[in-house]
């Protein structure tokens, strides 16, 4: 989801220029509205001049509110015409008429519409008006237009000046006033808006690098995973070095990545598998280090805990190697077997401070599958080996004890149609299908098998009969265990018999009597002498017993 960006400062700023200008466009609309309405009622009251004067000053209002002009144009002509309308109606009436009005609007508009002083230059300017007018008109210097018009002498036009100064210094004085506070809440508002879009913009700078580091992170762990599926779907050890050095490679961009494995005596671990060229070259070379003294490689497996060189110049363990001469960070991470270290995964970048912290809880998790599948593959391998020497081991007991059965003499059976025979030999042994009793690879017989009509045998009589020899095979052994066990029994209880016979004697000659009677009754003994002492003299005690 794009978090939405700020609007610019520009856009809120400068909001009093704002409503100065709406202000304005709203009070030339509304004066082109009533403006007609005003002139329409006073018709009757005005003569020729004043209509002419009138509608010429409408003409401009008019022409300036649908026209689009610049703003200071427009605020200049319409405080300009207020003035002018005061101006002229205090010409023609004197201060007996609306010109306050006009004379009031016109500094009001100056106050509103304009910075910088505009207002107190348009108070000055309507102050000397009136302030010239009067005087002129008091010393006779200028006659009022109007044909009717009361005397007005100099006191009456100074009280009139004294009330337009008061009433239009308190107006502008406060309409300052309100302009000064509203750019004082203006400023503190825009100083807070900046304020609030600094720390925005900062926030979702800190949120990209956050999502940035998530989805590095995400990355890195789902590199983590391929690294997982990848070494459970091969079945030898050295495939599965090469496959997670290239994968730690190219999906995380470091220049280098190679495993060490312990060697037997746990001095020294031995460079087997590495992505780079030159690693691969180390590994030709038969590369080693030393366990606790040389290298970050040898401090991780001495300590049996991770190590980083954000800056391989500085650091004092770094092992600078001439076949990766562009090393400027290096991590080490152990690959332990319940707190045994088998090997240690070596991560090498080509620039400074590579590895973060994220990076190092991404390599132990590499490090602890590479660890697993290399003591899963080792235990496998063990396992395989150790059921080749029982099978071997079988097998031999196997070949040799029905050798044993031959060498007492062979048993043969022959089915005729006279019946079962011992010994015989099929009359037809030329064409007769031969299959061998097989029994873990060992030979122990044949079944031969004649036709009288000597037709070809099918494909599936024949695996009948290996089915056959196979099962003969399976139960002959059985019957030859079931007699071993039997044989073996017998044994025992013989010599718990003996045991418990030597047992109640109490003398030495009478014990070795009754072992000499024993051991004659044993089946095809033909004599047992039991001698005491060194080899027999005519001195030695013995005892003997001929069946």
């Amino acid at each position: 989801m794009t978090t939405p960006k700020p609007a610019p400062l520009e856009n809120t700023s400068f909001q009093y220029d704002r409503w100065r200008a709406k202000f304005l466009t709203a009070i030339l609309r509304i004066i082109a509205g009533l403006g007609l309405l005003l002139f329409a009622a006073n018709i009757p009251l005005l003569d020729r001049s004043e209509i002419l004067s009138f509608l010429s000053v409408y003409a401009v209002l008019l022409l300036i509110a649908f026209t689009p002009l610049p703003y200071r144009l427009k605020a200049a002509i319409l405080t300009a015409s207020g003035y002018l309308m005061g101006l002229f109606v205090l010409i023609q009436i004197g201060p007996w008429s609306g010109a306050t009005a006009y004379l009031l609007a016109a500094n009001i508009f100056a106050a509103l519409l304009f910075d910088h002083g505009a207002d107190r230059w348009m108070f000055a300017v309507n102050t000397l008006s009136i302030a010239a007018i009067g005087a002129l008109n008091s010393f006779g210097y200028l006659d009022l237009i109007a044909p009717v018009s009361p005397e007005i002498n100099i006191a009456e036009w100074l009280s009139y000046l004294a009330d337009y100064l008061f009433i239009s210094a308190a107006v502008v004085w406060a309409i300052y006033l309100l302009k000064t506070e509203f750019k004082s809440v203006a400023a503190q508002y825009q100083s807070a808006l900046a304020a609030l879009t600094s720390e925005r913009a900062e926030l979702e700078k800190r949120i990209e690098e956050r999502t940035a580091g998530l989805r590095q992170k995400s990355e890195q762990f789902r590199a983590a995973s391929y690294i997982a599926r990848q070494t459970a779907e091969l079945q030898d050890i050295d495939s599965i070095l090469k496959t997670i050095v290239s994968i730690i490679t190219d999906q995380f961009g470091f220049y280098h990545a190679g495993i060490f494995l312990m060697n037997e005596s746990g001095s020294e671990v031995v460079l087997v598998a590495a992505s780079s060229e030159g690693g691969k070259q180390m590994i030709e070379k038969g590369h080693s280090l030393e366990v606790g003294a040389e290298g970050i490689v040898g401090y991780a497996a001495a300590q049996k805990k991770p190590r980083i060189a954000l800056d391989t110049g500085a650091d004092p363990v770094f092992f600078n190697n001439p076949h990766l001469p562009h090393t400027r960070s290096e991590a080490a991470v152990p690959m332990m077997i319940h707190d045994r270290v088998i090997g240690v995964l070596d991560i090498q970048s080509d620039q400074p401070s590579a590895f973060s912290q994220d990076d190092l809880d991404v390599f132990e998790a590499i490090a602890s599958q590479a660890a697993v599948a290399i003591e899963k593959m080792r235990l496998l391998e063990e396992s395989q080996t150790a059921l080749m020497q029982i099978e071997s081991l079988t097998a031999s007991r196997i070949r040799e004890a029905w050798e044993h059965r031959a060498r007492q003499g062979g048993v043969a059976y022959t089915y005729t149609p006279l019946g079962v025979r011992t010994g015989s030999k099929l009359e037809n042994e030329d064409n007769a299908l031969k299959i061998p009793i097989t029994l873990r690879g060992q030979k122990i017989g044949v079944i031969s098998i004649a036709r009288k009509d000597n037709t070809p045998w099918s494909q599936l009589d024949k695996e009948m009969v290996q089915e056959v020899a196979y099962q003969t095979g399976l139960a002959l052994d059985n019957m030859r265990l079931i007699e071993e066990a039997t044989q073996r029994s017998i044994q025992e209880q013989t010599v718990s018999e003996l045991a418990l016979r030597f047992s109640q004697v109490m003398d030495i000659d009478a014990l070795l009597q009754t072992a000499a009677r024993e051991l004659g009754q044993i089946p095809d003994v033909l004599e047992a002498t039991v001698f005491v002492g060194d080899i027999p003299t005519q001195t030695s005690e013995k005892k003997r017993v001929r069946r």
